[in-house]
């Protein structure tokens, strides 16, 4: 099994989301398309992964007006620096013991830091970090249930949910690996004239598999983190409804959520 896939499927068992494996692939809240194995008839032999692909938008194709479904919101933008971070199940927190930062000097320029601890016997584990994370969002998530009525989105999946951040960490912890302590430091410009300073990732453990991007201008362009929901009503029924079917406006009350989305290798099994 790749470390893509590995990584995808520990952090959906846990959060019911996609890990972005691309983090710089632009998503947006609305975007409605087809999951694939990201591997051809004649790859066969390939590693399936999890690729989003997009065929849409329901707010640009004008979807969402027709069936009512609200504008997305957006939480968590008043939170400039923090750190947020998701686990695999298999993860706990961890208090960074003072010889941590003895055994990686790094560690004590850290502006953030966080120190994670892996369960024996868990096998891989996986962790996200989102420097600056906001979540984007449809509220209520049962007016999705509205597209049920439209044809162009049978079988199709749609972006409900998108986490960006201003930075991310990756990390796929080998079943050996006992703890990590990750954090972002800044360092100093190659350039002796220059005086700012550039973010840096740092972890005290180098086994398993790390990818990230720090980043230092606030800004919000990556893309971890996305939820997704798949146009089909839970149990089989096609449970189509048209806009017609609003009371004022509103849902009826017996409206459900879409059900979650499926990585390709669980809806297959």
């Amino acid at each position: 099994m790749s470390s893509e896939r590995r990584y995808v499927d520990l952090l959906f068992h846990a959060s019911r989301k996609f890990a972005n494996w691309d983090p710089e692939k632009h998503l947006e809240v609305g975007d409605w398309g087809r999951l694939t194995t990201g591997r051809s008839v004649w790859a066969f032999w390939r590693p399936k992964r999890c690729v989003f692909v997009k065929e849409g938008n329901i707010y640009k194709d004008k979807i969402a007006d027709k069936y009512g479904v609200p504008l997305p919101k957006v939480l968590g933008e008043e939170n400039p620096s923090g750190l947020t971070w998701v686990t695999s199940s298999n993860v706990q927190d961890m208090d960074i013991p003072t010889s941590m930062g003895q055994q990686t000097p790094e560690l004590a320029e850290c502006s953030v830091k966080v120190g994670f601890q892996f369960v024996s016997g868990g096998g891989e584990a996986a962790v996200l970090l989102m420097v600056n994370d906001s979540v984007t969002t449809i509220d209520p998530a049962t007016r999705l249930s509205q597209l049920l009525g439209e044809e162009a989105l049978r079988d199709r999946v749609i972006v409900s949910e998108t986490h960006r951040c201003a930075s991310y960490a990756c990390y796929l912890a080998s079943s050996k690996t006992k703890d990590v302590v990750i954090g972002m430091s800044s360092q100093a410009s190659e350039n002796p004239s220059s005086t700012q300073a550039y973010p840096k990732w740092v972890r005290t453990n180098k086994t398993g598999y790390f990818k990230g991007k720090a980043d230092n201008s606030g800004e919000r362009k990556y893309y971890p983190l996305y939820k997704l929901v798949s146009v089909r009503a839970a149990g089989g029924n096609t449970g189509r409804r048209s806009v017609d079917d609003t009371v004022d406006g509103e849902a009826p009350p017996e409206m459900v959520p879409l059900p979650d989305a499926l990585p390709p290798w669980m809806s297959s099994a």
